[in-house]
């Protein structure tokens, strides 16, 4: 309908949050607008255990399609290949959550100095504390802050890192150079993203395949969080998304060959998450163990996953590049 700005899964998720009397949270939704929603929505610091990130077998399959290994995580490989005998980079994260994956940056030992910017400040006291706890204050730093700020103050860094970040930017043919400033002569754009379909408008092809797999898995696997049994992955009306995080996936799609026109690719290792990444949101709690019949049922699905891929292409890809005419 109108181009999927709604459709009939909207009435009934609001229909099932009237009825668990949770109809506040939506008006409240409606009440705040643009940048503002955006900061509300990542203020939330608690992690999803129900998300494909969660799954431990998931992680190592990312580790063996970004690297080549599945022991070798994607900061590992980098700081090995590309950063190496470096000590003392100084790097920046853009909108770095609570600041898991700057851990494991700031763990590779390639840098002096990482800082993290995000929007929310809950988000940014939650970082502070855990890079508190992990031993990692004297080289992790996190701040509210406005990139583009940054930018016209001259900062400058010798790694630039988008992780899961920059497909929440729009108006990428502004926005991507005026990030490149932001890297010192000769430094580094490393990027792990979604640059799959703009508001998760997923293909038909990823709904088959994504409800193809759905349907193999044992009913006990697909259990949602509130009992409920997932049938089928839907695609989301593009109002719902807005109302729920204007900022998400917001120009998804233009994000991949943004980022081939506006800087320069050293390497580039897609991997996958066009059928994983749907099918298993909001039950991927149910695979987080190393049993081997789970971690059997898994291998079945991710081979699921690489049947299609020649098909239905990539949606996650890891990539280092260079600020366009960098040395």
């Amino acid at each position: 309908m109108l181009n999927n700005l709604i459709n009939r899964h909207d009435a009934d998720r609001l229909l099932r949050k009237v009825r668990r009397l949770e109809l506040d949270p939506v008006l409240a939704k409606l009440r705040v607008r643009g940048g503002a929603r955006v900061v509300q929505h990542w203020s939330q610091v608690d992690p999803s255990l129900t998300e494909w990130w969660a799954i431990p077998a998931v992680v190592r399959r990312w580790n063996l399609l970004m690297t080549g290994d599945a022991d070798i995580s994607f900061p590992s490989y980098v700081a090995g290949k590309h950063f190496a005998p470096r000590t003392d980079l100084r790097g920046l994260s853009l909108g770095c959550g609570t600041g898991g994956n700057e851990l494991l940056w700031a763990r590779t030992g390639a840098f002096g100095l990482l800082e993290g910017v995000d929007v929310a400040q809950q988000r940014i006291d939650f970082a502070t504390r855990a890079a508190a706890e992990n031993g990692l204050s004297d080289v992790l730093r996190f701040r509210v802050t406005d990139v583009n700020q940054m930018a016209a103050d001259g900062e400058r860094f010798d790694v630039l890192l988008g992780l899961q970040s920059l497909h929440h930017f729009d108006n990428l043919d502004e926005t991507l150079p005026r990030l490149a400033r932001l890297i010192s002569p000769g430094g580094t754009f490393v990027v792990d993203e979604f640059v799959g379909p703009t508001r998760f408008q997923w293909t038909d092809g990823q709904l088959a395949a994504a409800n193809e797999l759905l349907a193999q898995l044992p009913e006990e696997r697909r259990r949602l969080p509130d009992g409920r049994i997932k049938r089928r992955v839907v695609r989301p009306s593009r109002l719902s998304m807005v109302l729920d995080d204007p900022s998400e996936a917001v120009d998804a799609a233009a994000l991949l060959p943004g980022l081939r026109r506006h800087f320069d690719v050293v390497e580039e290792r897609p991997y996958g998450g066009t059928v994983l990444h749907i099918a298993f949101s909001g039950i991927a709690h149910n695979f987080l163990d190393q049993e081997p019949h789970t971690l059997a049922l898994l291998e079945k699905c991710f081979a699921a996953e690489d049947s299609v891929l020649a098909d239905v292409g990539h949606d996650f890809v890891a990539m280092v590049c260079r600020a366009r005419g960098a040395d």
